[in-house]
């Protein structure tokens, strides 16, 4: 590994944000960082990258979107009185 990596606490600080609202960061995947047993690792790049667009692997943000967009999309067109119960089972057996 080159070069150096920060803990959660300095790019906290860096940031002037919490040390809990990076920890969210990184698990909702706004912020990439490596996970070293229990410890958390933030590369440079990472927090350069922060509040940028996600390409490319990163992208489980907008399929979570998707996902919401498609079964809202459901519900509406569905009768007020069906139950949309089985058609939602039957969407996430195909999520990927």
């Amino acid at each position: 590994m080159e070069g150096q990596v920060y803990t959660p606490r300095e790019v906290a600080r860096m940031l002037k944000v919490s040390e809990r609202t990076v920890r969210r960061w990184v698990r909702t995947g706004e912020l990439s960082a490596l996970r070293f047993g229990r410890q958390l690792r933030i590369p440079p790049a990472a927090v350069e990258n922060l509040g940028q667009p996600v390409t490319g692997a990163g992208q489980t943000r907008d399929r979570a979107v998707d996902w919401l967009a498609r079964c809202r999309e459901v519900r509406e067109k569905l009768p007020v009185t069906s139950d949309s119960v089985k058609l939602l089972k039957e969407l996430r057996s195909r999520r990927s």
